[in-house]
């Protein structure tokens, strides 16, 4: 696992009980209980925040520890905590709210996600997906585009006014590289 994901669940899910605000921005849509004689219980989480949501504000962090202690306590629909690192892809001033946006997940594989995505303002999106750099790129109406770390472990984007398709595509160039030194090596080896 990542180690970032290792820390939320030290720090944010092995407390008794667990932080409800990280199951929810974690698309948690389930909670498995145990009363003390040791029954247990499957209940719906109703507060769940989904694939993906715009956010009214943004929070800004000095560093990861001050992240996580934020998340400790906050309403992850509505405020996304944001490490300082990350400011400079965030303009506030250009920032809106619009509380009829839509964010949807249209499409899904493992390396592939498509969201369509409609506001009247510029708005900070959450995507609950581990952020992980590395090979991950970010398209919008297939335009690459920045986006960032929030919440300590989610992937976060500016997505402009209008309707627009956003797609995270793993496309790792370490693999296609190995790839084709492999058929390089291969046609040699012939």
């Amino acid at each position: 696992r990542l180690k970032i994901y290792d820390e939320l669940i030290d720090n944010q899910l092995s407390q008794n009980p667990p932080n409800h605000d990280v199951l929810d921005m974690l698309n948690t849509k389930y909670i498995i209980s145990q009363d003390t004689a040791h029954n247990s219980s499957v209940v719906a989480n109703e507060t769940a925040c989904g694939h993906a949501w715009f956010v009214k504000t943004v929070r800004f962090a000095a560093n990861a520890d001050k992240e996580m202690a934020a998340i400790s306590s906050f309403d992850p629909k509505d405020e996304a905590i944001v490490e300082e690192k990350y400011k400079s892809l965030i303009d506030p001033k250009q920032l809106g709210i619009d509380t009829a946006a839509t964010v949807k997940l249209v499409h899904y594989n493992p390396d592939d996600l498509v969201y369509q995505t409609g506001s009247t303002a510029t708005q900070v999106a959450v995507f609950s997906e581990i952020y992980y750099p590395k090979g991950w790129k970010m398209y919008i109406d297939g335009k690459e585009s920045p986006y960032f770390c929030a919440d300590y472990v989610l992937r976060a984007a500016v997505i402009p006014v209008g309707n627009h398709k956003v797609e995270f595509i793993f496309h790792p160039a370490s693999y296609y590289t190995g790839e084709k030194i492999s058929l390089a090596g291969y046609i040699l080896l012939i």
